[in-house]
């Protein structure tokens, strides 16, 4: 895809999605990067949701804790009340900066976003939580954790299925991401009726047009990992309607 300067389009805050929070300066999936997302003036932030071996859900990527917890553990087989007193620090990527900061639970979510109610976060249920807990015990426990704000929640995943069954659930605010972009055609996606669809840029083919496609008529599109002012200017120009980022600073200070 050529990359150029768009100037008719603002990279806005209601154009941008602060990924895994404030990630660029702060640890990933942290209540600290989130809130930082925030106080630089993220309007939307998302985050990742696995859940522990008695089946409660974190805020964290990845199934082992060794690169931002530094164990060589897996959260499903620890007790969440174990998790939370890991760090959540990212020893490689930003040295001992912020050891003090700690696994959060999904229900620090809830507080931050009633403490900032012009913020709606997206919350991706994660695969391997998925097929570890089992699809109505996640929908369950995130939609009873949510329920305070559940018109700012966005619960979204990878499985198609589990989407449709927080729609079927009656959730208002339903997304999923592509596994990939043929998948837009297929009647699975169709089903689910998102109000949001996230795809990595990469996957989107060069001379599509998005106005075309009728699976993204009436949904949201998200286009994920931006790092550029140049690269979001370009997939704002061809029709993708917000940028997921780590860069939300560097980004928003381009308006």
């Amino acid at each position: 895809m050529s990359i150029k300067k768009h100037p008719a389009i603002a990279l806005s805050a209601e154009k941008l999605v602060a990924h895994r929070g404030y990630r660029a300066k702060y640890p990933e999936n942290t209540a600290l990067s989130i809130t930082q997302a925030i106080k630089a003036g993220a309007l939307f932030v998302e985050l990742d949701v696995q859940f522990s071996q008695d089946k409660l859900p974190i805020i964290y990527h990845d199934t082992n804790l060794s690169r931002v917890s530094g164990s060589d553990k897996d959260v499903f087989n620890c007790a969440r009340d174990e998790l939370l007193r890991y760090p959540a620090y990212e020893l490689e990527r930003l040295g001992s900066c912020f050891i003090d900061e700690k696994i959060s639970p999904l229900e620090h979510l809830v507080t931050i976003l009633e403490d900032n109610p012009e913020v709606k976060a997206f919350v991706e249920l994660k695969d391997e939580s998925i097929e570890h807990c089992g699809r109505e015990v996640i929908l369950a426990s995130v939609q009873e954790i949510l329920r305070p704000v559940v018109d700012r929640a966005v619960i979204m995943s990878f499985d198609y299925s589990l989407a449709l069954g927080a729609r079927q659930n009656g959730w208002p605010l339903v997304g999923l991401v592509l596994r990939s972009w043929d998948d837009l055609y297929s009647d699975e996606v169709k089903a689910v009726k998102p109000d949001f669809i996230y795809t990595d840029h990469h996957i989107i083919p060069p001379e599509c047009d998005l106005t075309s496609i009728e699976s993204l008529a009436n949904t949201t599109l998200v286009a994920y990992e931006v790092g550029s002012r140049e690269l979001g200017y370009a997939l704002l120009a061809r029709g993708v309607d917000m940028l997921e980022t780590f860069e939300i600073e560097e980004l928003l200070a381009t308006i």
